[in-house]
């Protein structure tokens, strides 16, 4: 585990207090990617830093913006934490700018890149590489997690034994995102300092062969067609209506393009707007919304619309319609 272990030292600097002005955060991992950004931003905070802070998709940024993001002021003067997401999509007017940024960053903002794949022999990426804390965020392999998962709960002072993890992984898979919650919730009901069991795991997180809505709309949002596939099957034939799954979808989709109206995400009552309470939630939906650009959701939009129409004039089957409404909104 070592690329886990540069990983965590890397945090336990920022942690610290001791940030750079500029991170480069790669790898597929999304629970990895966004535990970066959050402890550079609680950093910031603890550290009683006055920030703006925005995400970006770099596709949708041209030279002039770029220039406005990375050397601009705000009205208030206050320092910038910006997320730049899928760095490898800067056009090539706006990585000149970058590059011009790269060789002398402001010392009083922090800058965040990230991109799902790093190729070594790029000499844009070697660039950043070079004047950036690198974080790697790739998903553990599957015989990585049970370290993991010892790791996670021993910095919540818990202990947690073989079957425990075994069943844990049973149930959610290897995802860390959801591991992380599951032993949150067990950290929560359980008393303190005891150890976690595989009772305990069975009994607060349970076993279901059913998924749910939510985790359709995270494969949705990891742009993972073949789990958003399966799990929309899986669905349907545990008896979820194909309408109140069109009805999900869209609502999830119109959130995500709502967070692209950057007069909105400005707005304090943006949580109103989108219908989203919880801090973290709205913050993974924010970096979601920078995986789309506009045309792809509303692209998205309109396939829901004809998918909604094929339920209601068609005969095709809500597997077949789902799948094809999938493939327009993934491809």
């Amino acid at each position: 585990m070592s690329w886990l272990s540069d990983y965590e030292h890397e945090l336990a600097m920022i942690r610290s207090g001791k940030l750079k002005p500029v991170y480069f955060v790669y790898g597929n991992d999304y629970y990895l990617r966004d535990t970066a950004v959050q402890s550079i931003r609680k950093s910031m905070s603890e550290q009683g830093i006055s920030y703006d802070y925005a995400y970006h998709n770099a596709a949708e940024l041209d030279a002039s913006e770029l220039q406005n993001v990375l050397f601009g002021t705000s009205l208030f003067q206050s320092n910038h934490c910006s997320v730049i997401n899928n760095v490898k999509g800067l056009l090539p007017s706006a990585r000149k700018i970058m590059n011009n940024y790269l060789q002398q960053p402001e010392a009083s903002n922090v800058l965040i890149l990230t991109a799902d794949e790093v190729d070594g022999r790029n000499a844009f990426y070697k660039r950043i590489q070079m004047s950036a804390g690198t974080l790697m965020a790739n998903s553990p392999f599957e015989n990585e997690i049970p370290g993991w998962v010892r790791q996670y709960t021993a910095k919540i002072n818990r202990t947690i034994d073989v079957n425990a993890i075994n069943e844990l992984i049973r149930y959610v898979g290897s995802d860390l995102g959801k591991l992380s919650n599951e032993i949150d919730k067990v950290h929560i009901y359980l008393p303190e300092e005891q150890a976690i069991t595989r009772d305990d795991i069975r009994k607060i997180s349970g076993y279901s062969k059913t998924y749910s809505i939510d985790q359709l709309l995270d494969a949705i949002g990891q742009r993972n067609k073949s789990a958003a596939v399966a799990i929309c099957k899986n669905l349907i034939e545990n008896g979820v209506s194909d309408v109140y799954l069109i009805i999900a979808m869209y609502q999830y989709i119109w959130k995500l393009i709502l967070l692209k109206d950057k007069r909105l995400i400005a707005s304090p009552d943006l949580s109103k707007h989108v219908r989203v309470y919880r801090p973290k939630q709205l913050e993974q939906l924010k970096m979601v919304a920078t995986r789309f650009s506009m045309p792809q959701l509303k692209k998205a939009i309109s396939k829901l619309v004809q998918a909604d129409r094929r339920v209601k004039t068609s005969s095709c089957d809500p597997v077949s319609n789902f799948m094809i409404t999938l493939e327009g909104i993934l491809a």
